[in-house]
């Protein structure tokens, strides 16, 4: 609606994850090398604990795009589904429309489990499994799916798999509270929200992308919208979004704090 008027192609601020938007701020580009290190030696499951709209899914899709030899790439966003529900989940998104229906019975399960990861290995694949909001998977799932799906991982040297579990902090404290689970982490990288240097960045990278040949918002509403955001990209885009937006229909030719804090209040109370 009111790109025309700030003369962009499109809009800067997605409220999706778009790999070509995806900016590599210093904890993001920390999680990138950690998990590319743990993947590429197949050390263990990686856990990227952070706060919502960190971009958790945002990293693991771009790490997924940019390392395109883990695949298949399964990414699971149902993480309330009970231990078996999961499970075969799993096994469906694994296995090939010529494998056989799935079996009856847990370790059934697993054992086609086993079989399609193998078959995967043969074929020069390395699968990898993303647990998104994995704060949310039950104590039943943790014990009962994620860590067998390791231990088969470790046992089994015809086997390449990885698993990535992302969620709010809450995550690791949980899963310190198992032994077998937390011991087998071989990398936790925690995602923060921007700093206020970062923040400007992010910005300025998203309007060029957008086609801007100018600065949208000034010194003073960059500032601004850092510290009503906390850094945090999703509360950026929502409110840079609909700055440009309130801009457009007030007629004014750059953005200033004044609307950043005014947008803040009403979009988020308790960060204004």
């Amino acid at each position: 609606m009111y790109e025309a008027y700030w003369k962009l192609q499109q809009r800067p601020f997605s409220q999706t994850a778009e790999p070509l938007l995806f900016y590599r701020s210093r904890s993001v580009q920390s999680a990138l090398l950690r998990l590319q290190y743990a993947i590429d030696n197949l050390n263990g499951p990686c856990v990227i604990p952070g706060l919502t709209g960190t971009g958790k899914s945002a990293l693991i899709r771009y790490f997924a795009a940019e390392y395109p030899r883990s695949r298949p790439f399964v990414h699971l966003v149902f993480p309330a589904l009970s231990a078996d529900e999961l499970t075969r989940m799993i096994l469906a998104e694994l296995q090939t429309e010529q494998e056989p229906a799935q079996p009856v019975g847990r370790d059934a399960v697993f054992r086609e489990l086993r079989s399609a990861l193998r078959r995967h290995a043969l074929q020069g694949r390395r699968p990898l499994l993303f647990f998104d909001d994995a704060h949310q998977l039950s104590d039943e799932a943790l014990m009962q799916t994620v860590l067998p799906l390791l231990t088969l991982a470790e046992s089994d040297a015809n086997i390449r798999l990885s698993v990535i579990l992302a969620g709010q902090p809450i995550l690791l404290p949980r899963m310190r509270r198992f032994g077998e689970l937390s011991e087998r982490v071989t990398v936790s990288s925690p995602l923060h929200g921007f700093t206020a240097v970062e923040t400007a960045d992010y910005v300025q990278q998203c309007l060029r992308q957008a086609g801007s040949d100018r600065p949208l918002f000034t010194d003073d509403a960059l500032v601004s919208l850092h510290d009503v955001s906390s850094g945090i990209p999703r509360r950026i885009n929502r409110i840079g979004d609909l700055a440009l937006l309130v801009g457009f229909a007030e007629q004014r030719s750059v953005i200033g704090a004044e609307q950043i804090e005014s947008l803040a209040s009403e979009l988020l109370p308790s960060a204004a």
